[in-house]
């Protein structure tokens, strides 16, 4: 009897330990989640692209330019397939259980996850302005505060 409960006990936290990846995938989908890593990347590309034409020097060093960005375009796509359909999947299956996942996949079905998908940029936008804005020097003087206090300790 000992045995079979303990059997019974170890599947069911075998099948509650990972969800399935077809779920994971059905999450990710919902989610969005590759429109946000493109997002993402869209908002990199540009800043590798400039350190890219700073670094040019000649005439054909720029003439190349062109080529290497429809590269880094083809390369950001398929990085983010990678990362959507590959490390993504496996993590949340390793850290959720199916019934996370079903959870997590009613939440976005719904009219406050679609909001929350809908807005999640522009509030991401919104409180990296107000970082910058607000919180960025004053986290900068604290810093160089507690900098010059350890230099004076360390005297």
């Amino acid at each position: 009897m000992k045995k079979i409960f303990s059997l019974l006990m170890f599947l069911t936290l075998t099948v509650n330990a990972q969800a399935p990846k077809e779920k994971v995938l059905e999450l990710i989908d919902v989610m969005q989640a590759d429109k946000m890593i493109s997002q993402m990347m869209d908002q990199m590309i540009p800043m590798m692209q400039q350190q890219m034409k700073s670094s040019l020097k000649t005439e054909e060093q720029e003439q190349k330019i062109e080529k290497v960005n429809t590269i880094v375009l083809e390369e950001a796509k398929n990085f983010t397939n990678n990362i959507v359909n590959g490390a993504m999947v496996d993590i949340y299956a390793k850290y959720f259980s199916e019934n996370d996942i079903n959870y997590m996949i009613g939440f976005y079905k719904s009219e406050t996850g679609k909001k929350l998908l809908k807005l999640t940029p522009t509030i991401s936008k919104e409180l990296m302005e107000k970082m910058m804005q607000d919180e960025m020097s004053t986290f900068q003087q604290k810093i160089k505060e507690r900098i010059a206090e350890l230099e004076k300790i360390a005297e």
